[in-house]
């Protein structure tokens, strides 16, 4: 029996109700983190910028590094760190509500670097006495804890503030900084009552302090100091060129790791002028996305299915992975939801060899009895294609859903690889399973609705988002009639779009780093890394895939000419509608679409 069926009138919260993990307590981000291997990796003395679609789990790893939440990994690599201090990380957000008044255009670049400088020193400094309290958590003599904690408050405070008062705890020095902080006048720029180690470049306040942490904790190795900046995205390039400097200054043993979306850090100058970074010699890019088939999401999403539905079920019932909550069917392949909706007879191998045959253009019709390995040239290459046009026949044949976009293999398919896609889709498996059995049919009902509303979520997308829906639905539907014409012909999520010339490649980048950005569209590692070129190979996402009925496979790119009518928005048109026999006009800012 599967976990789901347990779930049926279940009338408690949905436990994948939340998916935004900037709102979670430190004990629920431990709870559900899973140390994917990208993680240990990121304990290094390079400054790196780490590139991640939306939900792709930067803030859990970001947040996980730090040295207090290290603690709470039972893994030997978190002991080694932790025992030997060899790294400490601290966490400081860009939230959008602090960086939104330092982009005002009507500051001067000059004030605005100021200010920013300024707001990253004070969460920075406040982040740093975080990670000190957790250490001095450790010393299990409170005399000799309390004399080394005000030490080292009314030190630091003394090089911070250039004052010394009766500071005892970490919570009074935090709140002096943000005293200082919270009377900036963001209009003005006025900053005359902040100490000058704020004000200088970021960073300045760590360097400071670190010789004297490191003197009065005692630290044999002078540790490096990871500072992880997240939510970079929100950044414009004038604050970016703070970031820059710190990649081409002297380390000063601090290594920074900025998380951002691809395609959102547009500059490589710095402060100084004339003077620039580059990728390599000056910092690494490091792509976070996960593939959907990889072991790492398949440990995560199983965790996560673990923990939430422990925790929800008052830990009395157990279920270890995603399979385990939906069931499977047979293998969880293809062939296994074929045979479930088609039955023994026509899913045997000779069968759908011979169906396949007789899908054909006439010409591979006639040649395909000469073909020395069927089950390769035949079987192996064209059933998945088969399976999928059979399974939209029948969706279009009454009210029939098949059982089709179903299982944990797909489920995973559908999220991409994406943590937080993929709590999305199990808080609807999860709603679902409260009103009925999550069969093969269920689950698909689910998963499709999902995706078709994940399509039509870009028109929403920030600026450029109503140009890259029209593309979009334009690029899968050409994609989906390819595969579901009259011939069975190969084929798959990928295309190549026809530029006239260069300009009109530029014209078009931003839609599609947007779309790439928001898990629209796919490319692969380099080009995140390395931007755009105009013969990138790109591939709808899988939503997309799902949503039109198209293989999730990377065949020969299909060549992609846009409409050079699509705009940026959209006409307000009106719908005539009855209302107890009475017409009226309702207005709608969008045209109706068909899935």
């Amino acid at each position: 029996m599967a976990f789901s069926d347990k779930i049926k009138r279940f009338e408690g919260q949905n436990p994948f109700s939340d998916s935004q993990p900037r709102s979670f307590s430190d004990t629920k981000i431990s709870n559900e983190f899973f140390p994917i291997s990208l993680f240990w990796t990121l304990f290094n003395d390079q400054h790196e910028i780490l590139l991640g679609s939306r939900g792709s789990g930067k803030t859990f790893l970001l947040k996980m590094m730090r040295y207090s939440m290290l603690k709470r990994i039972k893994d030997k690599r978190a002991y080694d760190i932790i025992k030997n201090k060899t790294y400490i990380a601290l966490y400081v957000p860009m939230h959008l509500e602090f960086v939104t008044p330092i982009n005002n255009t009507l500051l001067e670049e000059e004030k605005q670097i100021e200010l920013f400088q300024i707001a990253f020193n004070c969460f920075l400094a406040k982040a740093l006495l975080v990670e000190v309290e957790s250490i001095l958590d450790e010393y299990e003599d409170m005399e000799e804890r309390m004399k080394k904690q005000i030490m080292l408050l009314r030190s630091i405070e003394y090089i911070w503030f250039d004052e010394r008062t009766d500071l005892c705890e970490f919570s009074e020095l935090s709140g002096k900084i943000d005293n200082a902080f919270y009377k900036i006048d963001w209009k003005s720029g006025e900053i005359g009552h902040i100490s000058p180690v704020f004000k200088r470049q970021i960073c300045t306040p760590l360097i400071a302090a670190k010789s004297i942490i490191n003197h009065q904790l005692q630290l044999d190795n002078d540790p490096t100091w990871i500072v992880c900046v997240d939510e970079a995205e929100f950044l414009y390039p004038v604050l970016q060129k703070c970031i820059n400097s710190i990649f081409r200054s002297d380390s000063n043993r601090i290594a920074l790791k900025v998380a951002t979306l691809p395609f959102y850090h547009t500059t490589l100058e710095t402060l100084g002028e004339n003077t620039t970074v580059s990728d390599v010699n000056d910092f690494t890019y490091r792509v976070v996305d996960m593939q959907c088939d990889s072991i790492d999401f398949i440990n995560l999403t199983n965790r996560l299915c673990e923990h939430r539905l422990y925790e929800r079920f008052n830990n009395s019932e157990v279920c270890k992975s995603l399979e385990e909550f939906v069931g499977t069917v047979g293998n969880d392949d293809y062939i296994d939801y074929f045979r479930l909706e088609m039955g023994e007879e026509d899913s045997q191998r000779e069968n759908i060899e011979k169906k396949i045959i007789e899908k054909f253009p006439p010409k591979r019709q006639r040649n395909a009895p000469q073909y020395s390995n069927k089950r390769k040239t035949v079987f192996d290459k064209y059933a998945p294609i088969f399976y999928l046009r059979e399974m939209r026949c029948l969706s279009k044949t009454g009210n029939h859903k098949p059982g089709w976009y179903a299982g944990a293999k797909m489920i995973r398919k559908a999220s991409q690889g994406n943590p937080r896609l993929f709590i999305q889709i199990m808080g609807q498996l999860f709603d679902k399973a409260r009103e009925t059995k999550l069969s093969a049919k269920a689950q698909h009902e689910v998963i499709y609705k999902y995706c078709l509303d994940f399509c039509e979520s870009t028109k929403s997308l920030e600026l450029e988002g109503p140009l890259a829906y029209k593309n979009l639905q334009m690029i899968a539907e050409k994609l989906r009639d390819k595969i579901h014409g009259q011939y069975l012909m190969s084929g798959g999520y990928s295309f190549v779009i026809k530029y006239k010339d260069n300009n009109d490649f530029e014209k078009n980048r931003k839609w599609i780093e947007l779309a790439i950005a928001y898990s629209k569209l796919q490319v692969d590692d380099d080009i995140k890394k390395r931007g755009l070129k105009i013969d990138t190979k790109y591939c709808v996402s899988n939503a997309y895939a799902i949503a039109y009925w198209i293989p999730m496979r990377n065949d020969v790119a299909l060549d992609i000419h846009l409409d050079e009518k699509a705009t940026n928005s959209y006409e307000i048109r009106k719908e005539k509608k009855k209302v107890g026999g009475d017409a009226y006009v309702q207005l709608s800012l969008f045209e109706g679409e068909e899935g």
